[in-house]
């Protein structure tokens, strides 16, 4: 057996986050999160990988009685040369509901972009996911799903997504629990 070889991704991590939740004078909740996220390898930190990674995060919900509605948006870019790891992925229970991340991008990709929209009341919910996961230098593919489920206030759901493609919806089960 060849020898085994072992690499150093040493990386410097800095976070940005703002959150506010306010409350209206008929008790509707509003919550405002919003995040940037930088990683950086370089030599300097023995690293074997040189590179930069951006990602951004928005999110709004809006709570009024039983209902909810939630809007967030997802984007990085990541420029040098980054273990797969770093990398972004799109297709899996929080993004892009129903695609299967190897089938979009299975060694991650450089550029993301991601949106979601999703509506509450209860347990039920319903969603649509946008989004697309691309390396630079090629073009990006934007894929579609939307689907149903339920979901307790501890986290555990049962979700059917429909990815979207060629205009068609094929079915995918999903269940879990969301931290």
């Amino acid at each position: 057996f060849p020898a085994a070889h072992t690499q150093a991704a040493n990386a410097v991590t800095t976070t940005l986050r703002y959150a506010r939740r306010l409350e209206d004078q008929e008790g509707n909740q509003h919550q405002i999160e919003a995040g940037y996220n930088l990683r950086a390898a370089t030599n300097t930190f023995d690293s074997d990988f040189v590179y930069s990674r951006h990602a951004i995060r928005a999110e709004y919900a809006c709570r009024w009685r039983r209902q909810k509605v939630d809007v967030a948006f997802d984007a990085g870019l990541i420029s040098g040369r980054a273990p797969l790891f770093e990398r972004f992925s799109l297709g899996n229970a929080a993004t892009l509901r129903g695609w299967d991340k190897l089938e979009i991008n299975p060694l991650g990709a450089t550029r993301m972009v991601h949106g979601s929209l999703g509506y509450e009341y209860r347990i039920f919910q319903i969603f649509y996911d946008t989004g697309s996961a691309w390396d630079k230098g090629t073009n990006a593919v934007v894929r579609h799903s939307i689907g149903i489920g339920f979901g307790s206030r501890d986290g555990f759901f049962l979700a059917l997504a429909f990815p979207i493609r060629d205009g068609r919806a094929a079915p995918m089960f999903m269940t879990g629990v969301a931290f």
